[in-house]
Protein backbone atom coordinates (compact mmCIF):
# COMPACT_ATOMS: atom_id res chain seq x y z
CA UNK A 1 0.00 0.00 0.00
CA UNK A 2 3.14 2.56 1.24
CA UNK A 3 4.84 1.49 -2.29
CA UNK A 4 1.41 2.38 -3.97
CA UNK A 5 1.03 5.73 -1.98
CA UNK A 6 4.38 6.84 -3.34
CA UNK A 7 4.17 5.96 -6.86
CA UNK A 8 1.18 7.85 -7.12
CA UNK A 9 3.09 10.81 -4.82
CA UNK A 10 5.94 10.85 -7.79
CA UNK A 11 3.84 11.02 -10.69
CA UNK A 12 2.13 13.53 -8.92
CA UNK A 13 5.32 15.62 -8.89
CA UNK A 14 6.53 14.53 -12.20
CA UNK A 15 2.92 16.38 -12.97
CA UNK A 16 3.56 19.20 -11.11
CA UNK A 17 6.84 19.23 -12.97
CA UNK A 18 4.66 18.97 -16.31
CA UNK A 19 2.17 21.65 -15.60
CA UNK A 20 2.78 24.83 -18.40
CA UNK A 21 6.69 24.42 -17.84
CA UNK A 22 8.07 20.68 -18.64
CA UNK A 23 11.48 20.85 -17.67
CA UNK A 24 14.20 20.45 -20.71
CA UNK A 25 16.90 17.67 -20.56
CA UNK A 26 19.10 20.41 -20.52
CA UNK A 27 18.25 23.96 -19.28
CA UNK A 28 18.01 26.69 -21.86
CA UNK A 29 20.11 29.87 -21.75
CA UNK A 30 16.92 32.00 -20.63
CA UNK A 31 16.30 29.17 -17.80
CA UNK A 32 19.35 28.72 -16.86
CA UNK A 33 21.20 29.34 -13.90
CA UNK A 34 24.21 30.26 -12.64
CA UNK A 35 26.21 26.94 -11.19
CA UNK A 36 29.28 25.97 -8.48
CA UNK A 37 32.26 24.16 -10.30
CA UNK A 38 32.50 21.28 -8.33
CA UNK A 39 36.15 19.89 -7.97
CA UNK A 40 35.93 15.84 -7.47
CA UNK A 41 38.70 15.23 -5.37
CA UNK A 42 39.75 11.44 -4.78
CA UNK A 43 42.72 11.64 -2.72
CA UNK A 44 42.09 13.60 0.55
CA UNK A 45 44.13 12.05 2.61
CA UNK A 46 44.29 14.07 5.80
CA UNK A 47 40.38 14.28 5.45
CA UNK A 48 39.79 10.39 5.71
CA UNK A 49 43.03 10.21 8.28
CA UNK A 50 41.11 12.56 10.82
CA UNK A 51 37.99 10.21 10.67
CA UNK A 52 39.84 7.00 11.49
CA UNK A 53 43.14 8.19 13.14
CA UNK A 54 42.88 5.12 15.41
CA UNK A 55 42.15 2.75 12.28
CA UNK A 56 44.52 4.44 10.29
CA UNK A 57 47.73 3.22 12.74
CA UNK A 58 47.23 -0.20 12.05
CA UNK A 59 45.92 0.30 8.45
CA UNK A 60 47.25 1.56 4.96
CA UNK A 61 46.15 4.82 3.83
CA UNK A 62 47.78 4.81 1.05
CA UNK A 63 45.91 1.38 0.32
CA UNK A 64 42.56 3.13 0.61
CA UNK A 65 43.28 5.70 -1.22
CA UNK A 66 43.93 3.48 -4.12
CA UNK A 67 41.09 1.28 -3.50
CA UNK A 68 39.05 4.44 -4.15
CA UNK A 69 40.47 5.36 -7.23
CA UNK A 70 39.92 1.83 -9.05
CA UNK A 71 36.43 2.13 -7.29
CA UNK A 72 34.84 5.73 -8.30
CA UNK A 73 34.48 5.20 -12.22
CA UNK A 74 30.50 4.74 -12.26
CA UNK A 75 30.03 7.44 -9.99
CA UNK A 76 32.18 10.17 -11.78
CA UNK A 77 30.91 9.21 -15.48
CA UNK A 78 27.22 9.88 -13.48
CA UNK A 79 28.53 13.17 -12.34
CA UNK A 80 30.25 14.27 -15.54
CA UNK A 81 27.23 13.00 -17.55
CA UNK A 82 24.42 14.78 -14.97
CA UNK A 83 26.05 16.86 -12.74
CA UNK A 84 25.04 20.22 -14.35
CA UNK A 85 21.44 18.82 -14.59
CA UNK A 86 21.42 18.06 -10.87
CA UNK A 87 22.61 21.29 -9.80
CA UNK A 88 19.78 23.64 -12.16
CA UNK A 89 17.37 21.14 -11.20
CA UNK A 90 17.80 21.65 -7.19
CA UNK A 91 18.12 25.76 -7.98
CA UNK A 92 14.93 25.73 -9.88
CA UNK A 93 13.07 23.18 -7.76
CA UNK A 94 13.99 24.50 -4.45
CA UNK A 95 13.50 28.41 -5.20
CA UNK A 96 17.25 29.50 -4.16
CA UNK A 97 20.37 30.60 -5.76
CA UNK A 98 23.73 28.90 -5.52
CA UNK A 99 25.83 31.33 -3.28
CA UNK A 100 28.84 29.59 -3.27
CA UNK A 101 31.13 29.81 -6.38
CA UNK A 102 32.65 26.58 -5.51
CA UNK A 103 33.21 23.36 -3.65
CA UNK A 104 34.61 20.32 -3.65
CA UNK A 105 33.20 16.94 -3.80
CA UNK A 106 35.34 14.29 -1.48
CA UNK A 107 35.22 10.23 -2.70
CA UNK A 108 36.47 8.43 0.10
CA UNK A 109 36.60 4.77 1.14
CA UNK A 110 34.71 5.22 4.53
CA UNK A 111 32.76 7.36 6.43
CA UNK A 112 30.36 7.62 9.77
CA UNK A 113 27.45 7.68 8.06
CA UNK A 114 25.76 7.90 4.10
CA UNK A 115 27.41 10.83 3.70
CA UNK A 116 27.93 14.71 4.23
CA UNK A 117 26.84 18.03 2.42
CA UNK A 118 29.51 20.07 4.17
CA UNK A 119 32.21 19.32 3.17
CA UNK A 120 30.47 17.15 0.17
CA UNK A 121 31.40 12.94 1.18
CA UNK A 122 30.22 10.07 -0.12
CA UNK A 123 32.04 6.95 0.78
CA UNK A 124 32.43 4.18 -1.58
CA UNK A 125 33.51 1.50 0.53
CA UNK A 126 31.59 1.88 3.39
CA UNK A 127 29.76 3.27 6.87
CA UNK A 128 31.98 2.63 9.02
CA UNK A 129 31.42 3.00 12.82
CA UNK A 130 33.89 1.78 15.21
CA UNK A 131 34.55 -1.89 14.49
CA UNK A 132 31.73 -2.09 12.27
CA UNK A 133 31.08 -1.40 8.67
CA UNK A 134 28.12 -1.81 6.58
CA UNK A 135 28.65 -1.91 2.89
CA UNK A 136 27.97 1.60 1.39
CA UNK A 137 25.47 1.65 -1.04
CA UNK A 138 25.69 1.02 -5.18
CA UNK A 139 23.95 2.02 -8.34
CA UNK A 140 20.58 4.01 -8.14
CA UNK A 141 21.12 3.82 -4.08
CA UNK A 142 24.27 5.68 -4.48
CA UNK A 143 23.23 8.04 -7.14
CA UNK A 144 20.27 9.23 -5.05
CA UNK A 145 22.47 9.43 -2.07
CA UNK A 146 24.68 12.21 -3.84
CA UNK A 147 21.82 14.05 -5.15
CA UNK A 148 20.27 13.74 -1.46
CA UNK A 149 23.78 15.39 -0.28
CA UNK A 150 23.68 17.96 -2.62
CA UNK A 151 19.60 19.04 -1.94
CA UNK A 152 21.26 19.40 1.64
CA UNK A 153 23.80 21.72 0.53
CA UNK A 154 21.64 23.38 -2.06
CA UNK A 155 19.09 23.93 1.13
CA UNK A 156 22.69 24.77 3.33
CA UNK A 157 22.58 28.33 0.61
CA UNK A 158 19.70 30.07 2.16
CA UNK A 159 21.94 31.32 5.15
CA UNK A 160 24.56 32.55 2.85
CA UNK A 161 22.40 34.20 0.73
CA UNK A 162 21.53 38.02 1.55
CA UNK A 163 18.07 38.01 0.09
CA UNK A 164 15.36 38.93 2.58
CA UNK A 165 13.28 36.12 1.13
CA UNK A 166 16.45 33.75 1.55
CA UNK A 167 16.62 34.25 4.98
CA UNK A 168 12.91 33.58 5.82
CA UNK A 169 13.47 30.36 4.35
CA UNK A 170 16.77 29.83 6.03
CA UNK A 171 15.03 31.06 9.64
CA UNK A 172 11.84 29.16 9.37
CA UNK A 173 11.59 25.70 11.93
CA UNK A 174 11.65 23.22 9.57
CA UNK A 175 15.17 24.28 8.25
CA UNK A 176 16.23 23.56 11.79
CA UNK A 177 18.70 20.25 11.17
CA UNK A 178 17.45 16.93 12.05
CA UNK A 179 16.12 13.90 10.69
CA UNK A 180 12.37 15.13 10.88
CA UNK A 181 12.62 18.80 9.76
CA UNK A 182 15.79 20.06 7.24
CA UNK A 183 16.75 16.16 5.95
CA UNK A 184 12.91 15.68 5.60
CA UNK A 185 13.67 18.86 3.03
CA UNK A 186 16.28 17.68 1.67
CA UNK A 187 15.14 14.19 0.98
CA UNK A 188 11.54 15.67 -0.81
CA UNK A 189 13.96 17.70 -3.25
CA UNK A 190 16.30 14.97 -3.52
CA UNK A 191 13.30 12.40 -5.10
CA UNK A 192 11.94 15.12 -7.10
CA UNK A 193 15.33 15.84 -8.75
CA UNK A 194 16.33 11.68 -9.00
CA UNK A 195 13.21 11.25 -10.83
CA UNK A 196 13.87 13.76 -13.54
CA UNK A 197 17.72 12.64 -13.78
CA UNK A 198 17.82 8.56 -13.13
CA UNK A 199 14.17 8.10 -13.88
CA UNK A 200 11.16 6.63 -11.91
CA UNK A 201 11.93 2.94 -11.44
CA UNK A 202 15.23 3.89 -10.42
CA UNK A 203 14.14 6.59 -8.08
CA UNK A 204 11.48 4.01 -6.65
CA UNK A 205 13.92 1.02 -6.19
CA UNK A 206 16.57 3.69 -4.23
CA UNK A 207 13.99 4.95 -1.70
CA UNK A 208 12.20 1.74 -0.65
CA UNK A 209 15.85 0.09 -0.31
CA UNK A 210 16.24 -1.43 3.08
CA UNK A 211 19.53 0.74 3.31
CA UNK A 212 17.50 3.44 3.34
CA UNK A 213 14.50 3.03 4.97
CA UNK A 214 17.26 1.89 8.06
CA UNK A 215 18.61 5.32 7.98
CA UNK A 216 15.69 7.72 7.77
CA UNK A 217 13.95 7.49 10.88
CA UNK A 218 11.62 10.70 9.90
CA UNK A 219 9.97 8.70 7.09
CA UNK A 220 6.74 8.40 8.65
CA UNK A 221 6.15 11.73 8.70
CA UNK A 222 7.75 12.65 5.55
CA UNK A 223 5.31 10.46 3.80
CA UNK A 224 2.24 11.75 5.95
CA UNK A 225 3.32 15.23 5.70
CA UNK A 226 5.32 16.13 2.38
CA UNK A 227 5.75 13.35 0.08
CA UNK A 228 2.22 13.69 -1.53
CA UNK A 229 1.22 17.20 -0.14
CA UNK A 230 4.22 19.42 -1.46
CA UNK A 231 4.53 18.77 -5.03
CA UNK A 232 7.96 20.88 -6.50
CA UNK A 233 7.96 22.47 -9.70
CA UNK A 234 9.71 25.69 -10.43
CA UNK A 235 6.46 27.93 -10.04
CA UNK A 236 5.45 26.05 -6.52
CA UNK A 237 9.13 25.73 -5.43
CA UNK A 238 10.35 24.55 -1.99
CA UNK A 239 11.16 27.97 -0.83
CA UNK A 240 7.37 29.09 -1.41
CA UNK A 241 6.00 25.38 0.46
CA UNK A 242 8.07 27.03 3.52
CA UNK A 243 6.76 30.83 2.98
CA UNK A 244 3.26 29.38 3.18
CA UNK A 245 4.19 26.80 6.21
CA UNK A 246 2.66 28.32 9.33
CA UNK A 247 5.63 28.61 12.25
CA UNK A 248 3.25 27.02 14.63
CA UNK A 249 1.92 24.13 12.22
CA UNK A 250 0.88 20.79 13.16
CA UNK A 251 3.84 19.48 11.15
CA UNK A 252 6.21 21.69 13.30
CA UNK A 253 4.70 21.57 16.31
CA UNK A 254 5.56 17.66 15.73
CA UNK A 255 8.38 17.39 14.99
CA UNK A 256 9.93 19.91 17.25
CA UNK A 257 12.84 18.78 19.67
CA UNK A 258 13.18 18.77 23.47
CA UNK A 259 15.58 20.68 24.67
CA UNK A 260 16.94 20.21 28.07
CA UNK A 261 18.84 23.18 30.02
CA UNK A 262 21.29 22.25 32.79
CA UNK A 263 18.90 23.23 35.58
CA UNK A 264 16.50 21.32 34.38
CA UNK A 265 19.00 18.02 34.38
CA UNK A 266 19.91 18.97 38.09
CA UNK A 267 16.65 19.85 39.54
CA UNK A 268 15.34 17.07 41.35
CA UNK A 269 12.82 14.58 39.73
CA UNK A 270 9.28 14.12 41.71
CA UNK A 271 8.73 10.91 41.66
CA UNK A 272 5.79 9.28 39.52
CA UNK A 273 3.92 6.57 41.20
CA UNK A 274 4.12 3.80 38.93
CA UNK A 275 6.70 5.06 36.59
CA UNK A 276 10.40 3.59 36.86
CA UNK A 277 13.14 6.02 38.35
CA UNK A 278 15.21 5.14 35.93
CA UNK A 279 14.99 5.32 31.86
CA UNK A 280 14.82 8.39 29.88
CA UNK A 281 10.96 7.96 28.44
CA UNK A 282 8.94 8.56 32.14
CA UNK A 283 5.72 6.55 31.41
CA UNK A 284 3.67 3.92 31.71
CA UNK A 285 0.69 2.16 29.79
CA UNK A 286 -2.26 0.05 30.61
CA UNK A 287 -4.70 -1.71 27.87
CA UNK A 288 -7.22 0.04 26.67
CA UNK A 289 -10.67 -1.60 25.78
CA UNK A 290 -10.42 -2.25 22.42
CA UNK A 291 -6.18 -3.52 23.40
CA UNK A 292 -4.78 -0.24 22.94
CA UNK A 293 -1.81 0.52 25.22
CA UNK A 294 -3.45 4.12 26.95
CA UNK A 295 -0.61 6.22 28.39
CA UNK A 296 -2.09 6.60 32.20
CA UNK A 297 0.99 7.73 33.80
CA UNK A 298 3.69 10.33 32.59
CA UNK A 299 6.59 12.04 33.99
CA UNK A 300 6.28 15.83 33.06
CA UNK A 301 10.05 16.34 33.68
CA UNK A 302 11.45 13.12 31.07
CA UNK A 303 11.67 12.40 27.40
CA UNK A 304 7.92 11.38 26.32
CA UNK A 305 6.40 14.46 27.92
CA UNK A 306 9.22 17.01 26.12
CA UNK A 307 8.08 15.65 22.84
CA UNK A 308 4.51 15.72 23.44
CA UNK A 309 3.41 12.68 24.89
CA UNK A 310 0.53 12.88 27.36
CA UNK A 311 -1.48 10.66 29.70
CA UNK A 312 -4.83 9.32 27.71
CA UNK A 313 -3.06 9.57 24.42
CA UNK A 314 -3.60 5.97 22.95
CA UNK A 315 -0.60 4.17 21.10
CA UNK A 316 -1.47 3.17 17.62
CA UNK A 317 1.71 2.55 16.28
CA UNK A 318 5.65 3.70 16.39
CA UNK A 319 6.96 3.95 12.56
CA UNK A 320 3.87 1.80 11.50
CA UNK A 321 4.85 -1.09 14.34
CA UNK A 322 1.97 -1.80 16.77
CA UNK A 323 3.35 -3.08 20.50
CA UNK A 324 1.15 -4.79 22.49
CA UNK A 325 2.68 -4.60 25.76
CA UNK A 326 4.83 -2.00 27.66
CA UNK A 327 7.28 -3.58 27.37
CA UNK A 328 7.08 -4.17 23.79
CA UNK A 329 6.74 -0.12 23.31
CA UNK A 330 9.33 0.55 25.14
CA UNK A 331 12.00 -1.74 23.26
CA UNK A 332 10.59 -0.17 19.54
CA UNK A 333 11.03 3.34 21.50
CA UNK A 334 14.59 2.78 22.59
CA UNK A 335 15.73 0.76 19.64
CA UNK A 336 14.27 3.91 17.34
CA UNK A 337 15.86 6.15 19.33
CA UNK A 338 19.46 4.92 18.73
CA UNK A 339 18.96 5.71 15.12
CA UNK A 340 17.66 8.96 15.58
CA UNK A 341 14.18 8.86 16.92
CA UNK A 342 10.36 7.15 16.43
CA UNK A 343 7.03 8.35 15.09
CA UNK A 344 4.84 7.64 17.15
CA UNK A 345 0.72 8.11 15.59
CA UNK A 346 -1.44 8.30 18.74
CA UNK A 347 -5.34 8.98 19.42
CA UNK A 348 -6.09 11.95 21.17
CA UNK A 349 -9.22 13.22 22.18
CA UNK A 350 -11.06 11.41 19.08
CA UNK A 351 -8.44 12.56 16.69
CA UNK A 352 -5.18 11.27 15.02
CA UNK A 353 -2.51 12.75 15.82
CA UNK A 354 1.70 12.18 15.43
CA UNK A 355 4.21 12.96 18.09
CA UNK A 356 8.16 12.35 17.49
CA UNK A 357 10.05 11.16 20.12
CA UNK A 358 13.25 12.16 19.25
CA UNK A 359 16.88 12.42 21.53
CA UNK A 360 16.73 16.19 22.87
CA UNK A 361 19.49 18.62 22.27
CA UNK A 362 20.95 20.52 24.94
CA UNK A 363 20.78 24.08 25.85
CA UNK A 364 23.61 26.77 26.30
CA UNK A 365 21.84 28.70 29.07
CA UNK A 366 23.60 31.54 28.46
CA UNK A 367 23.98 31.99 24.54
CA UNK A 368 20.28 30.43 24.47
CA UNK A 369 20.70 28.24 22.01
CA UNK A 370 21.07 24.01 21.47
CA UNK A 371 22.76 21.85 18.96
CA UNK A 372 19.37 21.92 17.01
CA UNK A 373 20.02 25.28 15.68
CA UNK A 374 23.97 25.08 14.89
CA UNK A 375 25.33 23.60 11.39
CA UNK A 376 28.01 21.99 13.21
CA UNK A 377 30.95 21.99 10.31
CA UNK A 378 32.63 18.32 10.42
CA UNK A 379 36.63 18.64 9.17
CA UNK A 380 37.52 21.37 6.73
CA UNK A 381 40.36 19.11 4.66
CA UNK A 382 43.65 20.19 3.98
CA UNK A 383 44.26 18.07 1.64
CA UNK A 384 43.14 19.20 -1.50
CA UNK A 385 45.95 17.24 -3.75
CA UNK A 386 44.93 15.40 -6.87
CA UNK A 387 42.10 16.95 -7.97
CA UNK A 388 40.29 16.17 -11.60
Amino acid sequence: MRRALLIVALVLMTAGLAVGQTLPAEPSPAASVSLPRVTLNTRAAAFQSSLYPEFYRANSLARDLRWVRTHDGALIAFWQQSGDRILSLLARLSGLDWIEREFDFYLLRYYPSMGAPDPLAIPLGGVRRGQVTVAAPEGSLLQLDLIYQLAHRMLMQAEYSEEASARTVALHPLMQPGPYRRDNLALLLALVTAQEVMGLDSTLAAYNSAFLIERTPGRQIFEEHLLSRWVLSPSRTLARYLAEEPSDSPLVQATRAPRRSMSDLAARREYVEGVPLKGQLGFSVQVGGDNRLVVDRIDTTRLAYECGLRRGDVIRSVDGKRARTHKELVELLLERLDLGGATVSILRSGEHQTVVIQPGGMVDEEEGFGPESQDGKFYTPADTSGRR
